[in-house]
């Protein structure tokens, strides 16, 4: 059975044990201190009763904690509950009276003088009971969420880092500069357009990071100036499509997204003029840009990730709040669907 917290295995062996002590107290008076056996029976026999019982409330208060489940809902919970626990406690006590006094289990008779101060103890004791519970539960919702803001936060301090090392791969740069310099020999007019564009890509990954959203335009214009330098770069290897229409360039995502989709593709992918890389670049309704690559089969270094950027793009994603990234992939291609935002929506 699903518990209302962790600990209320802990919670019903410190309080619900004394309390069926004190039960048959109120109900039999001295005479289950007769004998030792006497008392372990009237205690059994309670205890097994109580217990049924108490699967019954813990039905009940779960039922309400999943209708009103935030930590901000818990006086509303128990607003609910103590007034279902109290008729409930009624009726229990009740029958076990009734139980009682029809089969004498135990052979001492129940006082019937004391059903209502019985039912008010049993009341009370629901009312300490459910807030214990309540506060442990919401303690330990609270630890959690401390739990998972430290994680977040140690999340969001590597995705700085690793942005960091996007904005200044060294291998990218080099790659760049090689390229450079051999369209330069070659042909002077493609050297200076691969300069202009290669200026663009590092002016935007220098700035992109230090906002929480940009637009799908400006994600679109850097895509399109770093598929120009891979495509001088690889040739006829790699192929683009670009597709957005134009209802969506002011939509928002978090910066340098394309950037790690299409780092992650192009390392993660072998190269080939006779097998090309096909990389499509869309827009779909509603409010999702899809990036989908054919895959090649390429060998790693052991101590290589491609797949660590991409994941912490996910984990970006996560932190702020701005949907979940769906990856679907078979054997010839990947599929990613980026949620996208309207300029008035907010994350976080």
């Amino acid at each position: 059975m699903k518990r209302y917290s962790k600990r209320e295995p802990q919670v019903f062996l410190w309080v619900v044990l004394p309390y069926i002590f004190l039960l048959n107290v109120l109900i039999f008076g001295s005479c289950i201190f007769g004998s030792v056996s006497l008392l372990a029976r009237s205690f059994v026999y309670s205890g097994i009763y109580i217990l049924l019982v108490y699967f019954v409330f813990g039905l009940a208060a779960l039922l309400i904690q999943k209708r009103f489940p935030s930590a901000g809902d818990m006086f509303r919970r128990i607003a609910i509950m103590l007034p279902m626990f109290y008729v409930m406690n009624a009726i229990t006590i009740t029958g076990l009276f009734h139980l009682y006094s029809q089969w004498a289990l135990v052979p001492c008779p129940p006082k019937s003088g004391m059903l209502l101060w019985t039912i008010i103890y049993a009341c009370i004791m629901s009312t300490f009971i459910t807030f214990i519970n309540e506060g442990v539960a919401n303690w330990e919702a609270w630890k959690t969420s401390i739990t998972e803001t430290e994680r977040l936060k140690n999340v969001y301090q590597r995705s700085r880092v690793l942005g960091l090392k996007g904005q200044i791969n060294p291998h990218f740069l080099f790659n760049c500069f090689n390229t450079l310099s051999g369209l330069i020999q070659e042909d002077e007019i493609k050297a200076e357009m691969f300069l202009d564009e290669m200026t663009k890509v590092h002016r935007y990954l220098l700035r992109g990071d230090d906002e929480l959203m940009v637009s799908l335009e400006s994600e679109i214009k850097f895509a399109n100036s770093y598929l120009y330098l891979a495509q001088e770069r690889f040739g006829e290897a790699i192929r683009v499509s670009v597709k957005i229409e134009n209802d969506f360039f002011e939509k928002k995502l978090p910066p340098l997204s394309l950037q790690v989709i299409l780092e992650n593709i192009i390392n993660s992918n072998a190269l080939s003029k006779a097998n090309p890389l096909h990389i499509k670049i869309a827009s779909k309704e509603p409010n999702t840009l899809t990036v989908v690559n054919s895959l090649h089969d390429k060998i790693f270094d052991q101590n290589m990730n491609p797949d660590d950027g991409l994941h912490n793009l996910v984990e970006k994603y996560k932190i702020l709040n701005a949907g979940d990234i769906v990856i679907q992939e078979d054997s010839k291609e990947r599929s990613l669907f980026l949620p996208l935002f309207d300029k008035k929506e907010e994350v976080i």
